[in-house]
């Protein structure tokens, strides 16, 4: 690592490349001060499946509860399955900071971010300090059996590496538990995958991806004792936000319902209580699918007007054959097969359109082909800066 000025004042730069288990940084200061004071803090966890299980986040939370007895830590769970940095982007603001969060933990390197890995991640950063300078973040790297190659390589995974290069430019403390899960495994002392207990080891996932008890507890640990060290760090003063790293960071970004769009006269309003498909994975489809229109023949359109980037659609493929075209400022259609690869439920999805010159746009969304006695579900817009009203 090296010393270098950056903003706010003097920085520790550390190689993005390399894993190391805590770089505090600037630390949590502000989160650390109202701990102490005692009094409701609000945490935020921003991520995906592993931090949407009842493992480390309610295993964390209930540690602070226990380490800082004056302080009354309150929960904003802000995890959705199969998300990553850019459905973060487009959700945070009501799922996170409509909240007022006094910490946010960011966990994203298994998810990524959908091919806008570095532009999302800063984005969300800059969306939080534009929101209140004074909310601390905490970037927290869970691990996937894939990347063990790159720990034995003595490798940062390659979206670790990004938010590490962000994580120097802002300051913000980062714990990457897959260093010690690496170092278990190797050891000998942990199993990383397997369906059945094996006597004397702990057995860190089924599926190569998503702990168990035994894991999450081990994440627990790593993020008590990184907060134990960070707890004396740090200075209390309003973060600055230097200059954006990507010059197209997502820090304009919202979520838009199909039910407010212009749409044709065949799409009708989802009963989220009744609808079978709807229904089959509610908790991951209703986070992304809420205000969910749908329509049960082709040629049926829902048409979006922003000032932005680019858009994503989410929605839930199923069926085979299933297809939408998508026309922007009325140029040729883009098509877009809808094909379900989840084999045990119908799974909500999302995907973008290609990225536009900054600016107005109009997006024209059609349903190209409809298998018969199917319906397509049209959810929430991802909007990468605003809608037109």
């Amino acid at each position: 690592m090296e010393k270098g000025k950056g903003t706010g004042g003097l920085v520790v730069a550390y190689d993005p490349k390399v894993p190391e288990e805590l770089r505090v940084r600037r630390g949590l200061p502000h989160f650390f001060a109202k701990m102490e004071a005692g009094g409701p803090v609000r945490i935020a966890y921003l991520g995906g499946s592993i931090t949407a299980a009842n493992g480390w986040r309610p295993k964390t939370l209930a540690w602070f509860k226990a380490q800082f007895p004056k302080a009354e830590p309150v929960e904003i769970n802000a995890a959705i399955s199969g998300t990553g940095s850019d459905y973060g982007a487009c959700r945070l603001a009501g799922d996170v900071l409509e909240k007022n969060p006094d910490l946010v933990f960011m966990e994203h390197r298994v998810n990524g971010g959908g091919g806008y890995e570095a532009k999302s991640a800063e984005g969300i950063m800059r969306q939080i300090w534009k929101k209140d300078p004074r909310i601390d973040i905490c970037l927290v790297y869970t691990i996937h059996q894939p990347m063990l190659k790159d720990f034995a390589a003595g490798k940062s995974p390659w979206f670790g590496a990004i938010m590490e290069n962000l994580a120097n430019a802002y300051g913000i403390p980062s714990i990457d538990f897959g260093v010690e899960i690496f170092k278990r495994e190797q050891a000998g002392s942990l199993i990383f995958k397997s369906n059945v207990e094996v006597e004397g080891k702990i057995v860190f996932s089924k599926d190569g991806t998503h702990p168990g008890d035994a894991g999450h507890e081990i994440y627990r640990d790593i993020l008590a004792r990184s907060f134990l060290v960070m707890k004396a760090e740090g200075k209390l003063a309003p973060h600055a936000l230097p200059a954006p790293l990507e010059a197209r960071a997502w820090e304009s970004a919202m979520l838009l319902p199909a039910s407010n769009l212009a749409h044709s006269a065949g799409w009708a309003p989802v009963d989220k209580e009744k609808d079978a498909i709807y229904r089959e994975d509610f908790g991951r489809t209703h986070s992304m699918l809420r205000g969910a229109l749908k329509c049960g023949k082709a040629g049926e359109t829902l048409t979006v007007k922003w000032n932005g980037l680019t858009l994503g659609f989410s929605d839930i493929p199923h069926g085979e054959g299933m297809e939408v075209e998508v026309s922007i400022d009325g140029g040729a259609p883009i098509v877009v097969k809808r094909p379900q690869t989840e084999k045990i439920r119908r799974y909500a999805r999302f995907f973008y359109l290609p990225e536009q010159a900054p600016g107005e746009h109009t997006a024209v969304l059609t349903v190209k082909t409809l298998p018969e006695g199917l319906s397509y579900y049209a959810g929430q817009v991802l909007v990468i800066g605003r809608s037109a009203k």
